[in-house]
């Protein structure tokens, strides 16, 4: 086991770049923070590459550091893991792990939750989550949503990322229109001619798409779809959030393959 007790350590130094994006993107490394999404990334990709924490979380998890390899643990004090925290009430466990490799093509049938410029990490995180709990095949992110391995997104999915089954594929617009070979194309989007959600029979290879928090679907996306999609309101407020949106969406699609 290794101890750290400087702030100006390089693997510290190393450790804080990785809240930078483009670290993360040029290293293929990410950090996660907490007991719980340790646990859930070993459950579902095996042992981080590194494990620091403070002698209080050593203390407070003996089971959970026991059943790690030695060698990828580091004991550090609580001056150096503050610097290293992104958390106002960290627990003292933040692990070093090596990015998943997520697929480029979609398989050749599913049902899909189509991604377009999700921007809030906290509404991918959670989005991710629910559908991954009411089981969504597959999720479809386009290039410019939030990032995956930004800590926010982490923390909201509560780990899901690592459940689920993600696609990131280079052309967005491709993904779409090799989902409608199996199924329809349903975009959540306010037209005239706009079908309500729950008023329609959803099938078990069919998609949704959901865009922008702001800019909601782009025209060219839009117009790949077969159909677009509201979901019945009082009237009394603008709009619903990405996140409850999609978790209507998502209780709609999984239903129909379900049986619920």
């Amino acid at each position: 086991m290794k101890v750290i007790t400087s702030r100006n350590n390089e693997r510290i130094k190393d450790v804080v770049r990785l809240r930078d994006r483009k670290a993360r993107t040029e290293s293929g490394l990410f950090f996660i923070e907490g007991i719980h999404l340790a646990e859930e990334y070993i459950r579902h990709c095996g042992f981080p590459l590194e494990v620091y924490f403070t002698e209080k979380a050593y203390n407070s998890y003996r089971d959970f550091f026991a059943s790690l390899p030695e060698d990828i643990l580091c004991s550090v004090s609580d001056s150096v893991f503050e610097k290293i925290s992104t958390e106002s009430s960290p627990q003292g466990v933040i692990c070093v792990c090596k990015a998943c490799s997520f697929p480029q093509s979609l398989p050749e049938k599913g049902s899909f939750l189509f991604l377009e410029s999700v921007r809030d990490t906290g509404n991918l995180g959670t989005i991710i989550r629910t559908a991954v709990s009411l089981g969504v095949e597959g999720i479809v992110l386009s290039p410019d949503c939030a990032d995956i391995y930004n800590p926010k997104t982490l923390r909201a999915s509560m780990g899901a990322v690592f459940a689920a089954d993600i696609f990131m594929p280079a052309e967005f617009s491709a993904a779409v229109t090799s989902a409608k070979k199996y199924g329809k194309v349903y975009a959540t989007a306010l037209y005239d001619n706009s079908l309500e959600l729950g008023k329609f029979k959803v099938c078990k290879n069919d998609s949704f798409i959901i865009g922008n928090e702001g800019q909601g679907i782009t025209e060219e996306i839009r117009s790949l779809a077969d159909n677009t999609v509201i979901i019945p309101m009082t009237g009394k407020t603008e709009s619903l959030n990405a996140a409850a949106a999609a978790a209507i969406i998502i209780w709609e699609m999984t239903r129909s393959y379900n049986g619920r």
